[in-house]
């Protein structure tokens, strides 16, 4: 089995590659396999696409996604000024 920073590393690394999760702050923590999630998505379906993309990293056996779901936390800057001129 992977050693546990790796393992991290390669979670951290997946999920920066993927489009869906590149650009959320996603705390990892791997304990034996288990891969934890933690943080923010700016939906559901962003949510599970998290756990997806960190469960197929080799060396995972589980992950527990304890991402919570707040769109208003993920409005960029544009977005704020485009609902500015609405």
């Amino acid at each position: 089995m992977p050693e546990q920073g790796h393992l991290e590393h390669e979670v951290r690394k997946a999920l920066h590659e993927d489009e869906r999760t590149s650009g959320l702050e996603i705390k990892v923590k791997v304990i034996n396999g288990v891969a934890f999630l933690d943080g923010t998505a700016p939906t559901a379906i962003i949510r599970d696409a998290a756990e997806e993309v960190a469960g197929k990293v080799e060396g995972v056996s589980f992950v527990r996604n304890r991402l919570q779901v707040k769109p208003e936390a993920h409005t960029t800057r544009e977005q704020f000024r485009e609902g500015e001129r609405r």
